[in-house]
């Protein structure tokens, strides 16, 4: 068995949750299975439990998770069964390899992260890699100053979160994953029925009187109500939800991704794609008065984030119909001259 091993990584299209970043990070021996996120996965998520008491609106891009991701083969072994031989096939499998999602891990416990010393906080991330000279892990998560990045921490840390868990029945489970071979093409096709779908939104459709889910480009009003409520304190700053901007800008910036492509693709101008690029910077100055805020309250700066976040829905919604008559306008003539 070796005596260190690092897997490498590569920067994720979505990050703002661990489940996400493994889903693109891990790809670098098969970087074409970026391709599978840009055509499927853009579609924005959030519940509507927040008005009646909720401290998150659980906002989210539905299938941005490793374990929807049909290129990856994944073993899932549970620790209630292999107590004492966890760290040996862990080393094994990044030996093969592998690199190894976990859950069911308290992070008071591992040294670095996120909650570390902090929060008794049943947690996930990744290892990527092993040093058994120092007997650390390689450690792909949240660090203790909310940055999202590799670390090493003592494999004595994670076998102490894990056994703190499971004094309360909770077991950790680890995954291998390693990407398959095969080839994903990017498919403006798809991707064209994704951003209509995206686009098929609106408070007729997803009231604020109604249940469970909201999906697509009205999500951004769902938000901005959030941030209203935040803001007359009907949602304690206390428990203000940190990652909600940063998903919203991560979006963009994955929409500006895939719009780049689609016009490459189809042959089309960069008209789109430029102006689309201003609602990323817009999205990006958002997250950072939003973090700044929850970091040293200063409330005043609520009401302007609300207010361009409802201007930056308008503006994506007329930019992305643009794009989409011109999508479907050079689909249709692709067609015809195949016919």
């Amino acid at each position: 068995m070796n005596k260190r091993v690092e897997l490498p990584l590569v920067e994720p299209l979505y990050s703002t949750y661990h489940n996400q970043g493994a889903c693109t990070a891990i790809i670098t021996s098969n970087p074409t299975i970026r391709n599978w996120s840009l055509n499927q996965i853009m579609n924005l998520s959030c519940n509507r439990k927040f008005l009646k008491g909720f401290t998150s609106p659980e906002i989210s891009i539905p299938g941005s998770s490793w374990v929807v991701c049909p290129y990856f083969e994944k073993i899932q072994i549970s620790s209630r069964f292999i107590k004492g031989y966890i760290n040996s096939i862990i080393r094994r499998m990044i030996d093969a390899g592998y690199y190894v999602a976990f859950n069911n891990i308290d992070d008071y416990y591992l040294k670095g992260k996120s909650w570390y010393k902090e929060r008794h906080f049943n947690h996930d991330g990744l290892i990527c890699g092993y040093d058994q000279n120092e007997k650390t892990y390689c450690i792909y998560a949240y660090d203790s100053k909310w940055r999202y990045k590799k670390f090493w921490t003592p494999q004595k840390a994670f076998d102490a979160g894990r056994k703190a868990m499971e004094k309360q029945g909770v077991y950790a489970n680890i995954y291998g994953l390693k990407v398959r071979n095969e080839i994903v093409d990017f498919s403006p096709r798809i991707v064209c029925a994704k951003i209509k779908e995206y686009l098929n939104s609106d408070l007729e459709k997803y009231p604020f009187e109604g249940e469970g889910d909201v999906y697509g480009i009205i999500v951004h009003e769902y938000i901005a109500e959030y941030i209203s409520r935040l803001y007359k304190g009907i949602i304690p700053y206390e428990r203000m939800d940190r990652r909600v901007l940063r998903l919203v800008w991560e979006h963009k910036r994955a929409m500006f991704e895939r719009i780049k492509l689609a016009e490459n693709g189809l042959g089309m101008s960069s008209d789109i794609s430029q102006k689309y690029a201003e609602l990323v910077e817009n999205a990006d100055v958002m997250r950072m008065l939003y973090a700044s805020h929850h970091m040293k309250r200063r409330d005043s700066v609520l009401p302007i984030i609300q207010k361009e976040l409802l201007k930056l829905m308008e503006d994506e919604r007329r930019l992305l119909i643009i794009l989409v008559n011109e999508m479907e306008r050079k689909l249709s003539n692709e067609t015809l001259e195949v016919s």
